[in-house]
């Protein structure tokens, strides 16, 4: 029992410092992407239960330095941030089924430049599993309140709310044969609120609402190896103010070819590729574009001590509206999109049950195919690496410690910077 939850609290380490690593990316200047992932159900510790129903509270506090608060080239203005992560989880079993909602929340206050930084965020996340042997359905709604942050001292967060609504019907045809078929809706709403740094650009500009379908057909040809053969649709409309680079309507479509590991082998995941092609609406000034485009999540278990985890990616993104600096005339500032292309290489030892070591690499290309009103196309390399120890001291009470740098190295005069995080993290989970 030991080793099941100090192994469950590694991989929830490990979980974390790649979102934390992928949230440190994030800039107004590039709309964070919204993935297209589903929240699982979760295996965790604790026995706190009203019958059937378990509950499961826990809180994080983390304190951490960053050497460059704002991802500016000059990196002087670094300043001690404190993230305060309260949240509960309910877990309902019923026979074969399943169902799961949590809340939690990220209150950041920094020493520095309060006004401009500190946020509250909010999630709530449900799930329900319905198992009837041959078939299966998996449905979901994943809210948010968030923002973005501000990307120098006199600019501000920008609110947002953001819902996800997703469903998943699988059906095994034989032995050897499961099809599914998958839903998502997303929504983004940003407030009219407007940034000093440039009251001309309208956050809502920004909105959008969008629908992704398709179906993937599978065949296993090992007992724990299928490949996978899927298609995609997505329609992506924009809030449409009457200007130029507003209009960014589009249609996607994917298809794709890949590999699915199941999760009792001893490598887990799924690792996807193929042709993609994104078609816009004429009235805007977005160019069509068409190529490879892929993604992957794999977890290779070594030994029972050691464990790879490789996460990559090529995808096509869109860039902000807000960040046109001539509203109405011009496009963005570097175009309607970009492909971004990279991956994450973690590794993961248990020294003993209780102690364990992290460390990750990461390298990310941003590839901006407009040249926007900049008249220049922006590329962006960016490397990190990282290294992390945690040491969970009761089952219920876990202590980490890490280090991570960034380098940004863009093309673009003021788009390069530096960083330096140090980070430390309490939480307690029941």
């Amino acid at each position: 029992m030991k080793f099941e939850r100090g192994f469950n609290v590694t991989v929830s380490a490990l979980v974390f410092l790649l979102l934390f690593l992928n949230s440190s990316f994030q800039s107004q200047a590039q709309q964070i992407p919204t993935s297209t992932d589903i929240q699982t159900m979760r295996d965790l510790p604790g026995n706190i239960h009203v019958g059937p129903l378990k509950i499961h509270p826990g809180v994080s506090v983390t304190e951490s330095y960053t050497s460059n608060l704002f991802k500016v080239e000059d990196h002087k203005r670094g300043s001690l941030i404190t993230t305060v992560s309260p949240g509960i989880t309910l877990q309902l079993p019923i026979r074969r089924h399943f169902f799961q909602i949590d809340y939690h929340a990220d209150i950041i206050e920094a020493k520095r430049f309060h006004k401009q930084y500190d946020t509250d965020s909010h999630f709530v996340n449900g799930i329900l599993n319905l198992d009837f042997n041959r078939l299966t359905i998996l449905a979901g709604d994943n809210w948010e309140s968030n923002s973005t942050p501000p990307v120098n001292k006199i600019d501000i967060r920008q609110d947002y709310l953001q819902n996800r609504a997703f469903c998943d019907i699988s059906y095994r045809l034989a032995t050897r044969y499961k099809v599914t078929g998958f839903y998502r809706n997303t929504s983004r709403n940003f407030d009219d609120f407007r940034s000093p740094f440039d009251p001309t650009a309208n956050p809502e500009w920004d909105n959008y609402m969008e629908n992704d379908m398709g179906m993937d057909l599978f065949y296993r040809f090992f007992p724990k190896t299928s490949v996978l053969f899927e298609y995609g649709f997505t329609h992506r409309n924009v809030t449409d103010r009457g200007l130029p680079d507003t209009d960014r309507d589009s249609d996607s479509h994917r298809y794709w070819l890949g590999f699915m590991w199941e999760p009792t082998a001893k490598i887990v995941g799924t690792i996807k590729g193929g042709y993609y092609q994104r078609n816009y609406d004429g009235g805007g000034n977005s160019k069509d574009w068409s190529g490879f485009a892929m993604e992957g999540d794999l977890k290779y278990k070594l030994t029972s001590y050691d464990t790879f985890t490789l996460k990559g990616f090529r995808k096509l993104l869109e860039t902000s509206v807000t960040e046109s600096h001539v509203p109405g005339i011009a496009p963005g500032l570097y175009g309607t999109y970009y492909t971004s292309t990279g991956g994450t290489l973690c590794y993961t030892h248990r020294f003993t049950y209780k102690i364990s070591g992290i460390g990750e690499a990461s390298y990310f290309n941003d590839d901006y195919r407009e040249k926007g009103s900049s008249s220049k196309r922006r590329e962006d390399d960016r490397f990190a690496a990282g290294i992390s120890g945690l040491y969970q001291i009761q089952d219920w009470l876990g202590f980490k410690l890490g280090y991570r740098y960034t380098d940004n190295d863009s093309n673009v005069d003021g788009e390069s910077y530096r960083e330096n995080l140090f980070l430390g993290t309490l939480s307690l989970s029941f």
